[in-house]
């Protein structure tokens, strides 16, 4: 099995972020988000050891996947990778050529960053809505006796966004009335409640204490959850807490 290089004292090396304590996660009981790293050693221990092919493909995938959406979305808060890496091994291992599909998911991850990101009309500020599971159980909502099995990082989910992301560019570029053109700089909000950082912060980890979030991504054993209007659930502690709009 390949590994990141040791980067004991140096958290970001050429831009890459790979070990805990540079960036923050909504984890409760944890300081900090895990290092790329920590993400690459732990997934064996979910999924048992990797071939030599996997494990390189994880790794470039990793890094990948991290330095896309931090180029697409610069204000993001959380970068909990951690349920991610081993759900997304897990449905490559099951597949004919496991490097060969992994590394199409990675690709298609990144599309779908540079497609929502700060790079398009889409313009969205965070990767929070994908990574914590919100878009995918909205989904599984909507068809749960034909998705209910189909995971927040897999193949379908990943397909079914790519498609939903260019219909959000039709949708702006019609001036819809949901999603209609930006006139400004600044990022776009369809929700009832703020965006703004400090709200993102104070709401996701309220939510993240109580047990709210549909995928608890940095957890590397979570169970996701869709059987809940965790939308809902979500804009109702905004407005509890003060930032509804």
């Amino acid at each position: 099995m390949s590994s990141f290089p040791p980067v004991a004292s140096e958290p970001v090396l050429a831009g890459v972020w790979l070990d805990s304590g540079a960036r923050a996660t909504l984890n409760p009981k944890a300081p900090a988000a895990t290092g790329l790293s920590e993400v690459f050693a732990q997934v064996a221990d979910h999924v048992g050891p990797l071939a030599n092919k996997v494990a390189d493909t994880l790794k470039s995938g990793l890094v990948q996947l991290f330095q896309v959406q931090l180029q697409n979305f610069p204000e993001n808060l959380f970068w909990d990778f951690d349920y991610l890496a081993v759900a997304t091994v897990r449905e490559a291992l099951g597949q004919a050529e496991p490097a060969a599909h992994l590394q199409r998911s990675f690709t298609r991850m990144a599309d779908l960053q540079q497609l929502f990101g700060q790079g398009t009309p889409i313009r969205f500020r965070y990767v929070h809505d994908f990574i914590y599971g919100y878009d995918w159980a909205k989904w599984v909502r909507r068809a749960p006796d034909s998705r209910a099995g189909v995971g927040p990082f897999d193949w379908e989910f990943l397909t079914y966004m790519y498609r939903r992301g260019h219909e959000l560019l039709a949708l702006i570029e019609a001036d819809d009335q949901k999603y209609p053109r930006l006139r400004s700089d600044a990022p776009r909000n369809p929700f009832g409640f703020s965006r703004e950082p400090p709200a993102e912060r104070a709401i996701h980890a309220d939510l993240a204490r109580r047990g709210q979030i549909p995928v608890a991504a940095w957890d590397p054993g979570a169970e996701p959850e869709w059987d809940h209007d965790y939308a809902q659930i979500r804009s109702d502690r905004a407005h509890a807490l003060g930032y509804g709009r």
